[in-house]
């Protein structure tokens, strides 16, 4: 009886820990591990049009140290800082650029596996939605 309710509270720890709507429903996985690596775009839509053709050569890395570097078609380059927030629903960007501009962004995050992410994003004026894929 006890292994029998012990196995049932497994489980329901388990699938009460999913984060995102769009999977993965269990990973053995933290959240960190499986966003920290190198991703180019898949699909990068900003208010409903689709704004890949200003993306097809460019990446990101996210690194261990929580600092990120985006390289957007090898003419403009940033960085961030980034941590999760919301019980790893959303993904904090504080950004910057060579010319001291910096921004903030939040995405909520659709999806977060080991080789595919998806996020949507608003900053009150755009609404954009990002796949990324493993590079």
């Amino acid at each position: 009886m006890k292994k029998i309710l012990l196995s049932f509270f497994a489980l329901v720890v388990v699938l009460s820990s999913c984060y995102y709507d769009e999977g993965p429903i269990i990973s053995l996985r933290t959240p960190q591990s499986r966003l920290v690596n190198t991703w180019k775009f898949r699909k990068y839509v900003i208010n409903g049009q689709d704004q890949m053709n200003k993306f097809k050569n460019s990446y990101v890395e996210f690194k261990k140290d929580k600092t990120a570097y985006f390289f957007i078609d090898t003419s403009y380059s940033y960085t961030a800082a980034w941590y999760f927030d919301d019980e790893y629903k959303t993904l904090h960007l504080n950004c910057s650029d060579d010319t001291m501009y910096s921004w903030d962004i939040d995405y909520n995050i659709l999806k977060l596996r080991a080789k595919e992410i998806w996020l949507e994003g608003t900053d009150g004026i755009y609404t954009s939605y990002i796949e990324l894929i493993e590079k």
